[in-house]
């Protein structure tokens, strides 16, 4: 293989390594916006679960002040009837005192009914608690293993693009400027190989004139994307 081949293959393996790296890098971003959009869901979930047992502890004092003022209404209408002398008047209470008593019983029956709300909605604050912990440890992990990742990345790089730089020296400008060019597209590989006439970044079949001066170990220049080819097998 031409030393020039040569020199511009090794200096791609810099630079495809180096655009491979940038790609990670530009990940992590959103992987982490990811994870704490999970965290803040949970922490909602979190927030949702504490609203709810607070409502309902809420509910089940306000239905017991009003099972006893419906036991005090009883009390009071109990006492009265004591005092009445006329049929008509002692009829009427003892309807009110009926439907002071179903009052009571309705309002003791929804009491329970919070009683069990109120159970289930500490259960499921716990349970709330139990995926936040857990979610926050994870999440916290994860994200420091992505700042650590981002840390080492961008040492890499600047490590890869000094070595880059250096070994650009290696190629003439004529072939360096169109090979920055095709690489910064961020398409395919800048110099590829030709193997039976085709590409193997466009898998387009090249002329046999075209193929042949790659047989004879020149670089050449895809007929189609126009990327650098080199024929890999041939002589030297």
């Amino acid at each position: 293989m031409k030393k020039t081949i040569e020199d511009l293959l090794i200096l791609q393996a810099e630079d495809l390594r180096i655009r491979e790296l940038k790609t990670r890098l530009a990940a992590i971003p959103g992987e982490r916006a990811r994870l704490v959009a999970e965290f803040e869901v949970v922490k909602k979930g979190l927030e949702k679960a504490k609203q709810h047992k607070l409502k309902v502890e809420q509910a089940v004092k306000q239905q017991a002040a009003a099972t006893a003022s419906a036991q005090e209404n009883l009390r009071a209408l109990m006492i009265k009837s004591a005092s009445v002398k006329k049929i008509n008047e002692y009829n009427a209470i003892l309807a009110e005192i009926d439907a002071a008593k179903k009052t009571i019983s309705d309002s003791e029956t929804r009491e329970i009914e919070l009683m069990d709300e109120q159970e289930n909605s500490e259960k499921l604050l716990a349970k709330a608690e139990r995926s936040y912990r857990a979610t926050g440890r994870t999440v916290q992990g994860e994200v420091r293993e992505l700042d650590a990742l981002k840390e080492t990345i961008m040492k890499e790089v600047i490590e890869r693009e000094k070595k880059s730089a250096a070994l650009a020296q290696n190629v003439s400008q004529a072939l360096l400027s169109p090979y920055r060019r095709m690489l910064a597209s961020g398409k395919g590989s800048p110099v590829g190989t030709i193997h039976d006439g085709n590409c193997s970044n466009c898998n387009m079949k090249n002329s046999p004139q075209t193929a042949m001066e790659a047989a004879h170990g020149n670089l050449v220049n895809c007929e189609y994307c126009s990327y650098f080819l080199y024929d890999p097998d041939a002589k030297d």
